[in-house]
């Protein structure tokens, strides 16, 4: 309780209170500088009066003398009153005029508004002679009264240049504080005036001697249990430590882990700006006021703009849209990032014309700091310009097949007439000159008749053909085996050339069912005509596998004089050309409509088979 005691009573030199009388010895220059200006710079700073009654300390005083000079309107806040208007005023020292000049000073700030009054004795005059040291101890006890009765502050300054050790200690004991070390504290060894010296003295000294006594006591008993304190403190530092230890190790290991975290993202990041960069569409990413704040490559090479041409630009300006497409278009990009697919709008190249673009939105899905929305664009200019291309293309086509197939039939239709006609003359020709005819012309006109009947048929599968090809197709699931049997059964009903059919059962395509049945009608009567004068004739019809698909074929037993499909019409003469060739080319005709396509596996001398898919 007394170290508190004592400790509340220290304070700075500037904090000190009315009624407070101070001893401040010093050695130097220096020390009395660095003491003295803040007592002054702390009374002024709170409204006091600083008055300076010097007399040895002459570094100190052109100091404030300096300073009074500066400050011309300071109110009279700091007063400098030389050694021979104060202490020597008339040749010689005089207790009464000094307290009297004293009070003044105090009365004088009280009425001038200032709060109180700081004074600082310089007792320098006192080493002029022996009387003037005698007459300073008796003046001291009176400033100690004076200071109790006034409000004001009393410093006094002692240099311990000029006066002699003991002279200082009974001096110092005669002040209620002391200035130790820029701090103010309470005189342990102060002797109250009215008692004797000596007596003051012994008293104060024998209460100094109980005091640190007791003060040692408690040292002693509050050492052992510092030491215990200080152990337990180590005790538990040292866990302290150790666990410190332990979280710096775990501290690394997770910066480590952090760190290769970071740079695994800061990769990633790079591999994204790179990905986005290179990217063979389109890509612009805004901020939060709808403004660019990234293109890529693509967007150069598309509109013409340079990045830095276009960067901080609003998004309607990029955009070539118009009206209720701008809603769109702002509302399709919210603060929080949009979700679309599809959206078509226009991009403004610098050429000014537009760029037809249709616009995806994954900032929803795939947010990126600093990009509220970022949009990627698929350009659809070629794409359309080729779809108007194909319509008009597809006008001009559908025109010419329409000319096509009108000519088609009238050809065909003008052909099977005359065919007709050519195969009715050589009828009657051979019935009414009969008996007048040699056997080679009537095998001639036989020949002639049953060519002209077969090129009739050809014919009219040709305009079948193209009256189917006319209408779209009609895809539904045909049974190619049934369509078959019932081919097979009426190419039977010709005695003249009896043919064995072998048909593998079950075999189905998706088509159009009249288109097949007419392929399936020239494929049979192709593979039917080219046994004629085999000795065991077989046609057969079923499905393979060929190059890993499954796949449909037609196969016969008949001469060959050719290899390859694109050959046969070019390998005979005669009735087999025109049946070949028309009967072959419309079936080809038809398997590429249906998107398949057909081949041959012939061998010279040993028959012929046509593979085909659907």
């Amino acid at each position: 309780m007394e170290e508190e005691k004592r400790s509340a009573e220290i304070a700075d030199i500037g904090a000190v209170n009315s009624h407070d009388h101070l001893c401040l010895l010093y050695q130097d220059d220096p020390e009395v500088l660095n003491l003295v200006l803040p007592f002054i710079q702390k009374g002024v700073a709170i409204g006091e009066r600083c008055v300076y009654l010097h007399a040895a300390a002459q570094k100190l005083e052109r100091l404030l003398q300096n300073i009074v000079d500066a400050q011309k309107q300071d109110g009279g806040a700091l007063i400098l009153l030389p050694v021979k208007q104060t202490w020597l005023r008339g040749g010689t020292f005089k207790q009464e005029r000094v307290m009297e000049l004293l009070r003044n000073i105090c009365a004088g700030a009280a009425a001038e508004g200032f709060s109180g009054t700081r004074i600082i004795c310089d007792m320098g005059w006192a080493v002029k002679d022996e009387r003037s040291l005698e007459l300073l101890h008796r003046f001291e006890r009176d400033l100690t009264v004076f200071a109790s009765e006034q409000d004001t502050a009393l410093l006094c300054l002692y240099d311990r240049r000029l006066f002699n050790p003991e002279l200082l200690l009974e001096l110092a004991r005669m002040h209620p504080g002391l200035v130790s070390g820029g701090k103010v504290c309470e005189n342990p060894l102060f002797i109250p005036p009215g008692l004797q010296p000596r007596k003051k003295a012994a008293v104060c000294e024998l209460d100094v001697f109980l005091a640190a006594s007791q003060r040692m006591a408690m040292v002693e008993a509050e050492s052992g249990r510092l030491k215990q304190e200080l152990e337990q403190a180590y005790a538990a530092l040292a866990r302290k430590i150790y666990e410190n230890w332990q979280e710096e190790d775990t501290l690394r290991a997770s910066e480590q882990e952090i760190h290769e975290k970071d740079e695994a993202l800061l990769a990633n990041r790079r591999r994204l700006q790179t990905i986005l960069q290179h990217l063979p569409v389109v890509m612009m990413a805004f901020d939060n006021g709808d403004r660019l704040a990234a293109c890529n490559h693509e967007f150069e090479r598309v509109t013409g703009y340079r990045v830095e041409e276009v960067m901080g630009k609003p998004m309607l300006e990029l955009l070539q849209v118009d009206g209720e497409l701008r809603e769109d278009v702002v509302s399709a990009h919210p603060p929080q990032g949009g979700d679309y697919r599809g959206r078509e709008w226009n991009l403004r190249c610098k050429d000014g014309s537009p760029k037809l673009m249709s616009w995806s939105n994954l900032s929803h899905y795939v947010p990126i700091t600093g990009w509220v929305n970022w949009i990627i664009g698929l350009d659809l200019t070629t794409r359309v310009q080729a779809e108007n291309r194909l319509r008009t293309i597809k006008v001009e086509l559908e025109a010419r097949t329409a000319e096509l197939e009108g000519i088609g039939q009238a050809v065909s239709h003008d052909f099977g007439a005359r065919l007709a006609r050519i195969s009715g003359d050589c009828g009657r020709l051979h019935k009414l000159n009969q008996s007048q005819l040699d056997p080679p012309v009537r095998e001639l006109l036989e020949n002639i008749r049953t060519a002209a009947l077969e090129l009739s048929g050809a014919i009219a599968a040709l305009e079948r053909m193209t009256a189917l090809t006319g209408a779209e197709l009609q895809p539904v699931e045909v049974d190619l085996s049934a369509m078959a049997s019932e081919i097979a059964a009426q190419l039977r009903d010709h005695a003249q050339h009896p043919v064995d059919f072998r048909i593998e059962d079950g075999v189905t395509v998706t088509g159009d069912r009249e288109m097949l049945r007419l392929a399936m009608e020239q494929l049979l009567e192709n593979a039917w005509h080219s046994t004629i004068g085999v000795k065991h004739p077989v046609v057969r019809f079923g499905t393979a596998q060929v190059e890993g698909e499954r796949s449909c074929y037609v196969s016969d037993n008949g001469p060959r004089l050719t290899a390859t499909l694109g050959e046969t019409a070019a390998g005979v003469s005669g009735p087999e050309r025109s049946r070949c060739g028309i009967g072959l080319a419309t079936v080809q005709r038809i398997i590429n409509l249906h998107r398949g396509r057909i081949w041959s596996a012939e061998q010279a001398g040993k028959g012929g088979t046509l593979y085909f898919q659907v």
